[in-house]
């Protein structure tokens, strides 16, 4: 047997899951550029936030501070690794006079349910937990209304990230879509603020307001798409009128560690993290396979992403989706909920078969959830163990099948499909 070696389990342990083949079966490994780049050293950590992109570095803006400070950071849902950077802020702060009894962790996730502690010692670190106040965004309550974008979304803002003396955002770089819910082309920059310490009535009018100005060719499938985009130009001037003085923006590998980190101004040191991440998050095509199996890491709350299937699976062939998350399927969005309700009044009839060529779809999952089996038609099959997995798979294909595995496709994408818009 053929043995291959995927990470999975993100926040949860970060582990390796390690799946067997036949040996007379083709498999071809898909990884983006910059998969097994090496993680930065705490040497070039450092030197990246005392080197800051169009501002000022921690260190100077903090100095003389008297109120309080604000470090936001995003929830599990993304796969951004706080907990790497973190230390290193509080250290320049430290260096600037900055006592601990002046800094907060301030939540950034817009409408998405609250953090437990331990959610916040997974994305920042126990250390930070019990030393430092951590805060949950509340998306309808506690705002400062800072009046109107220049096109016209209201901007109600948390009232604790205003009223600090100093801010500074956490943001993990990737590839972003929200299709029909804010399409940002990337994460990182200003979605710190808009969507992530705003208002549920901010949010609605930059998600589905601006989102119906969107050109028709990008209602669905954005990604990288910046320029001319009025969802992320509103976001980044919302950050601007809120204040957002560093924003530090990480960029990391298949394994989540940290690659670039690019600190400084909004727009100047976001979009240089952009261009470098898309450079290494980038995939090449790899040709068609009778197989083809789709990771869910580093995103699982998120469920799995299609697309490497859509592109790469033979007409009647067999997709296994790996769902090895410990949490399972995020409940990411309190409005999601409004769409539940409309699905159990109808008795669940868009049921989803996600890949229109494929004849099998496998669910390897950790732990079976009812509401995630009726997104998806009765016939998928799922599956709790790679031992039942296998079987079924030798008995739909033949002894000189091709598989084709996609390591992180929540990070992966197709370079020729979306080009950088910056």
């Amino acid at each position: 047997m053929q043995e291959v070696k995927l990470r999975v389990d993100e926040f949860y342990g970060d582990h390796i899951l390690p799946l067997s083949f036949p040996d007379g079966w083709k498999l071809k490994i898909v990884e983006m550029n910059g998969s097994n780049l090496p993680p930065m050293t705490d040497e070039e950590i450092q030197n990246s936030l005392d080197n800051t992109i169009g501002g000022s570095n921690i260190i100077e803006q903090a100095r003389g501070k008297k109120g309080k400070i604000v470090i936001t950071c995003d929830d599990l849902s993304r796969p951004t690794p706080a907990h790497s950077v973190f230390p290193f802020i509080i250290d320049n702060l430290h260096k600037a006079g900055i006592s601990d009894k002046q800094i907060f962790i301030l939540s950034s996730f817009g409408t998405h349910p609250p953090m437990s502690l331990d959610n916040f010692s997974r994305k920042v670190g126990e250390s930070a937990v019990a030393k430092y106040d951590c805060v949950n965004h509340n998306p309808f309550d506690n705002f400062e209304n800072l009046g109107k974008t220049s096109r016209g979304t209201p901007l109600l803002i948390n009232k604790e990230f205003i009223s600090a003396d100093l801010r500074i955002c956490i943001s993990g770089v990737k590839k972003h879509d929200g299709a029909r819910t804010g399409s940002a082309g990337a994460s990182g920059g200003g979605k710190a603020v808009l969507p992530g310490v705003s208002s549920i009535e901010t949010i609605a009018y930059n998600h589905n307001v601006l989102a119906e100005r969107r050109p028709e060719d990008k209602k669905i499938g954005a990604y990288w798409w910046i320029k001319n985009n009025e969802e992320r130009s509103d976001m980044q001037e919302a950050a601007r009128i809120a204040d957002l003085n560093i924003s530090v923006n990480c960029v990391f590998n298949g394994n989540r560690q940290l690659i670039g980190i690019y600190a400084g101004d909004l727009d100047d040191a976001w979009k240089e993290s952009v261009k470098f991440c898309y450079q290494a998050h980038a995939t090449n095509p790899i040709g068609k396979g009778d197989i083809v199996i789709l990771n869910s890491y580093p995103q699982g709350g998120r469920g799995i992403e299609w697309w490497g299937a859509e592109e790469s699976l033979e007409k009647q062939g067999t997709i296994v989706a790996i769902h090895q998350y410990t949490p399972g399927i995020s409940i990411q969005h309190y409005l999601g909920e409004k769409a539940r309700v409309i699905d159990r009044i109808r008795g669940y009839i868009n049921r989803r078969w996600p890949v229109e060529q494929a004849n099998e779809i496998i669910f390897f999952t950790k732990k079976l959830s009812r509401r995630h089996i009726l997104k998806y038609t009765d016939k998928v099959k799922w599956m709790t163990s790679w031992n039942s997995v296998l079987p079924k798979l030798i008995e739909l294909h033949d002894e000189d099948s091709t598989a084709i595995i996609y390591t992180c496709p929540p990070l992966q994408f197709n370079k020729k499909k979306y080009p950088l818009l910056l």
